[in-house]
């Protein structure tokens, strides 16, 4: 019966983002005192044995649902670390300073299954004021947050009266939600964006609705949307709305140590079940069984299983042969997949300098070509040191983004004394960060296609869900993909 339940509670989260009661945001959420749940593991007379590829989160919990359904999984990984794109850096920081390499933040409400694991392995959540008390550079002149509700700037910046009154009282993120509300009413199944009297938006631009609904070409340069489709874009927002979240959540969160405390939660409750520097070569889909070929050590060797299920991100998964093909539907959807990638910048330094130059806040936004934002991270640990997080491109070397960050920090000095990187655009096996919108007219090829198994093969991680949210993408696909296999 408990079985059930819980089964069923997945199913509604899933389908419904199911939620959890609203915390408020002035303490952490710390379950590190109460401790975590001890994992009870089912017995079943038939336990199913499964290969997962790719020790990214959506790997590691796939395979952790399975392993509690009771089933036999082994988790491939080709690099010598499980984690994927989630990545706390520690080496070279002092004081027990560490910082966040890949994912930035979860929100609340939303992520519900993953804040259903903080609670299961007795994690601590942070609040996080990384979108809060910003200033942005626009135009070379930086604005605090009170300045952007300010009427009369936002006139002189070029907006009309009607996103004036808007966002005198809304965050700028939310400027979307003035044009397309009425939008969203048709959609009432979250995992379902077509047949509800919308699919004609496919076949134009976001950017379209925008202009349709008298956005100003100052709104028109912030919003964009002039690739991507307005079908896709209209059910993004419908799906946050149906969770509760909002376009641009100001409330946001982060865990206690850094965000690899998730991943290293499952890693370690899998044991030996995740295979480090095994490199998946050739997968052979059978009628009945799967062959998954690796290499270890140099050495060639050949798994078999009930079913596989790929959490290999789809850039690095298309350079593994599989046989018989996958069908041209799929391959299309996989090969296509659109990706943002970057360079997390970590930059240490001695004191909160900012301060001096009476600034409340180095959460700042640049739009630097080498820099584009920093906040601070890591500030409940006790040293008079701080970790200040940025995000730019690829293929830049750490001081030169430091060198962009003393050219337009509006103050008069710094303290920073070390900037590491951790280049994204440059890893094999997780260069990519979240999908990108789809284009115009091919929302069809993508949904639902990207989560459909094929033969033995099921789909899951952060590519492989409705909204693009990485690990709350992840988290749910990978929940589904275990359900499918355990019914099966």
């Amino acid at each position: 019966m408990e079985e059930i339940k819980r089964r069923e509670f997945i199913k509604n989260t899933l389908r419904a983002g199911a939620g959890i009661p609203l915390l408020g945001m002035a303490e952490p959420i710390d379950r590190s005192k109460e401790g975590a749940a001890t994992q009870k593991i089912k017995t079943i007379a038939n336990p199913k044995k499964v290969v997962v590829g790719g020790a990214g989160i959506g790997g590691l919990c796939t395979a952790y649902e399975l392993m509690k359904l009771g089933h036999h999984v082994t988790v491939l990984e080709a690099s010598g670390r499980h984690g994927g794109h989630v990545y706390t850096v520690h080496d070279g920081l002092s004081d027990g300073l560490y910082g966040d390499g890949g994912q930035e933040h979860i929100t609340k409400p939303g992520y519900e299954l993953y804040w259903n694991y903080i609670d299961e392995f007795g994690l601590t959540a942070l609040p996080y004021d990384r979108r809060k008390k910003m200033l942005r550079s626009i135009g070379g002149t930086f604005y605090s947050q009170e300045m952007l509700h300010d009427k009369s700037i936002l006139k002189g910046m070029g907006f009309n009266q009607r996103e004036i009154d808007f966002l005198a009282v809304h965050p700028w993120g939310e400027l979307k939600s003035l044009y397309i509300e009425p939008y969203l009413e048709k959609f009432k199944d979250e995992y379902q964006p077509f047949g509800v009297g919308n699919d004609h938006y496919d076949e134009m631009p976001m950017a379209e609705i925008y202009k349709k609904e008298g956005a100003s070409p100052r709104a028109l340069e912030l919003l964009g949307g002039k690739n991507s489709s307005a079908l896709y874009g209209l059910w993004y927002s419908a799906i946050l709305k149906i969770r509760g979240v909002a376009n641009y959540p100001l409330d946001v969160y982060h865990l206690k140590g850094g965000n690899q405390m998730l991943p290293n939660a499952f890693a370690k409750h899998l044991g030996p079940r995740v295979w480090l520097n095994h490199r998946i070569t050739s997968i052979e889909n059978g009628e009945n069984k799967i062959r998954v070929t690796y290499i270890n050590q140099a050495e060639t060797k050949t798994i078999e299983a009930d079913y596989y299920v790929n959490c290999i991100p789809p850039p690095a998964f298309k350079k593994i042969p599989v046989t018989p093909e996958i069908s041209s539907e799929k391959r299309y959807a996989l090969e296509n997949i659109a990706y943002d990638s970057y360079q997390r910048f970590v930059f240490q330094a001695s004191s909160e300098f900012w301060r001096e130059d009476g600034f409340e806040t180095i959460n700042m936004v640049f739009g630097h070509q080498d820099l584009w934002d920093v906040w601070q991270s890591a500030d409940e640990v006790d040293t008079h040191r701080v970790i200040i997080l940025g995000t730019g491109p690829g293929g830049i070397s750490p001081q030169r983004a430091l060198a962009a960050f003393r050219e337009v920090y509006p103050g008069k000095k710094d303290t920073i004394e070390l900037a590491l990187g951790r280049d994204w655009t440059k890893q094999r096996y997780a260069p990519t960060c979240e999908r990108l919108a789809f284009p115009i007219g091919e929302l069809k090829k993508f949904w639902p296609v990207l989560t459909k198994p094929e033969g033995r093969i099921h789909f899951a991680g952060a590519y492989a869900d409705n909204l693009n949210w990485g690990t709350e993408a992840a988290t749910r696909s990978a929940n589904r993909v275990a359900i499918e296999i355990d019914e099966a």
